[in-house]
């Protein structure tokens, strides 16, 4: 098979124009240029995924991060919520039930909705990805739809605060929420390296936590 350079000095040499293979050549070029601009596209936005134990104001940091940036939102109760029959139906033998918020049923909701959400803009996501599992599915994902590198923003709150925030329900409901949140997050950098994981400062005015967080994502954002 000749080249595009052994062409040309053919057609040099003879005189005769190499009109079709500069043809065939710019189309290739278009079409890689396009391809690769489709993929840098996809690359470029943005996914950041919000953590923090109970009490921490995630929903409140979730509603300003979508004020000011209009990404889309998906969070762990809306993929709960699709379709509760899918959980349910997601039991070990021996066991009763498998936690819902840690079930591996939620990466097919996950994707399901993400297919369907327009991303143009980006995408905060709530709870999810919490586990292990969850991690590697999301991984997946993100090498399958080239898409960008999650920023993960931590919010960080200490247990004593957590018990005193959370006084008045039951000791044994906080300390259980507490267990599950560290098993779930704690060695998040562990099993979901594509992440740049940001830890902020929870115990402070919402407007504070909002303008750390609002760096992280402006630092996140430039090219």
């Amino acid at each position: 098979m000749k080249s595009i350079s052994d062409i040309t000095r053919k057609s040099a040499a003879t005189g005769s124009s190499p009109c079709m293979p500069a043809r065939l050549w710019l189309c290739l070029l278009i079409a890689f240029v396009f391809v690769g601009t489709a993929a840098a596209q996809s690359a470029d936005k943005p996914i950041v995924i919000l953590l923090g134990p109970p009490s921490s104001g995630k929903s409140t940091q979730a509603d300003l991060i979508q004020k000011r940036y209009s990404f889309a939102s998906i969070t762990r109760e809306q993929l709960m919520q699709d379709d509760p029959s899918v959980l349910a139906r997601q039991k070990q033998p021996g066991v009763n039930a498998v936690e819902p918020r840690t079930d591996p049923a939620l990466n097919g909701l996950f994707l399901k909705r993400l297919e369907k959400t327009d991303i143009s803009k980006g995408l905060l996501l709530d709870g999810y990805p919490a586990t292990k599992d969850h991690g590697d599915f999301m991984t997946k994902v993100i090498r399958e739809k080239n898409l960008a590198r999650p920023l993960v923003l931590k919010l960080e709150l200490s247990d004593a605060v957590v018990r005193e925030r959370l006084k008045g329900q039951a000791p044994t409901q906080i300390e259980q929420d507490l267990k599950d949140y560290h098993r779930e997050t704690d060695f998040f950098s562990v099993y979901f390296p594509q992440a740049n994981i940001v830890l902020i400062n929870a115990d402070r005015k919402p407007d504070a936590i909002f303008d750390d967080i609002r760096k992280a994502i402006d630092k996140h954002l430039k090219p």
